[in-house]
């Protein structure tokens, strides 16, 4: 479908709104199924509920109905869904960034609160298959992507529509508003970012360091997308950021797995 660029988009905060019902409405509906007996020995069947269902499929819908009922109807026109080759360089900076600085609030949360450290309980599991699907396809690639057109798309440039709003001031007030606009955008989107990713409330060091760094790493990415006015950089941050949990995850298997014998 061709890019209407002369259509001026209609898209905003109903749509995140929108966005957000469907999300909350889809999310219960998948909690009241995954409690069904049946369902209880089908731990793949849930993850597939709960991960496509409740979670990509809200945030996908709204922001492409929003791009192709209300908007352009291009992603790159309406959200910014653009890559440029320096974009790897960024995001592999900022993820690795990103991550080691998650560790570092996890320790100084765990040291404030007085909790013990406790070994690290990840790795690759039984099944190294369901390992990359979840890990790496879904967890590193396919929500980044999602994550990112609703939050860094969507959700930050409708902040910014509505701060700015339309026939606002003089030329001399506009930079000041448009700094604003990027203000509350890049905060909002952030905190919509970290309530999306809540699991109730933080009664744990782990929980609570866990709110912080999502709420950095949207600034991070909420950053990035209004600097570069494209979604390529906060994507491939937002790759890296989780591809670095699989990582961890794998060199933590390799390390504790027994010594295979050597043939011949």
């Amino acid at each position: 479908m061709s890019v209407q660029t002369g259509r001026v988009p209609r898209w905003g905060l109903v749509d995140v709104v929108a966005g957000l019902l469907g999300f909350v409405l889809l999310s219960a509906l998948v909690q009241a199924l995954v409690r069904m007996p049946a369902l209880a020995t089908q731990p793949q069947l849930r993850w597939a509920l709960e991960q496509i269902v409740a979670g990509w499929l809200p945030l996908v819908a709204v922001v492409l109905i929003a791009c192709f009922w209300r908007g352009r109807r291009s992603l790159a026109a309406d959200f910014g869904l653009r890559f440029q080759p320096v974009d790897l360089a960024i995001g592999l900076l900022a993820g690795l960034v990103l991550r080691a600085s998650a560790v570092g609030i996890a320790e100084l949360t765990r040291a404030v609160s007085g909790t013990p450290s406790t070994p690290y309980g990840g790795g690759v599991g039984a099944d190294p298959l369901w390992f990359a699907l979840t890990a790496v396809v879904a967890a590193s690639i396919v929500t980044p992507v999602v994550e990112e057109l609703y939050f860094r798309g969507l959700v930050l440039r409708s902040l910014q529509q509505a701060v700015l709003g339309t026939g606002t001031g003089t030329e001399e007030r506009a930079p000041d508003r448009h700094r604003l606009a990027a203000v509350v955008a890049v905060i909002g989107s952030s905190l919509l970012f970290v309530v999306f990713h809540l699991d109730g409330v933080p009664e744990t060091a782990a929980a609570v360091s866990r709110l912080i760094t999502l709420f950095i790493v949207g600034l991070v990415l909420g950053c990035l997308a209004v600097l570069t006015r494209r979604l390529g950089p906060s994507i491939v941050t937002h790759m890296v950021f989780n591809l670095s949990v699989a990582v961890i995850d794998i060199v933590t298997s390799a390390t504790s797995a027994p010594s295979a014998p050597i043939l011949g």
